[in-house]
């Protein structure tokens, strides 16, 4: 009976720290924390637009504002304190079409707010592949879970077939 609760444990284990790794990921993205963006989060548009503003909704210090473009580099901008709730981020006109990434971090009462929005500039292209990843991701995930089970329950065979064997060897004849 003891074989069996640490493959279990093992087992339980595994699953959370799947779920961990998996879910750690979508922190970054989350947007908790703010009151409203323009453009808003997950927006998409066909003109090009040269600015992006977040409200925090409470009055933050130390805005910091950066804009990624669809190739993951920075894209040069200035960033404005429009207000003690707001800020703005200018920036030349957007040539490139694509998903663009706008980070944000700013302290209110001690505590860092951090976090992103994102918006599309022109088709939402590839849009597909998106889903497709998070398919391929969930097809890894219950891979590893399988052959960690697998193992688990190998191990947890192992030892009983071990303990039988003990047994056995204690028998007189």
């Amino acid at each position: 009976m003891k074989g069996a609760t640490g493959p279990v444990r093992r087992f339980f284990v595994a699953v959370l720290a799947v779920t961990a790794v998996f879910s750690a990921g979508s922190a970054v993205l989350a947007h908790d924390d703010i009151e409203s963006s323009v453009p808003e989060h997950k927006a998409q548009f066909d003109d090009p637009i040269s600015e992006v503003t977040i409200n925090f909704g409470e009055p933050v210090d130390g805005v910091e504002l950066a804009l990624v473009g669809p190739d993951d580099g920075d894209v040069p901008g200035e960033v404005l304190i429009v207000s003690e709730t707001e800020a703005k981020l200018v920036f030349e006109p957007l040539t490139v079409k694509g998903e663009y990434f706008v980070r944000y971090l700013a302290e209110e009462d001690g505590h860092l707010i951090r976090g992103a929005i994102t918006f599309v500039y022109g088709d939402r292209a590839g849009e597909g592949a998106g889903a497709l990843t998070w398919i391929l991701f969930g097809l890894g995930a219950v891979l590893i879970l399988a052959i960690g089970a697998y193992f688990s329950l190998r191990n947890a065979q192992k030892s009983a077939v071990d303990a039988e064997d003990s047994e056995l060897a204690d028998v007189d004849v």
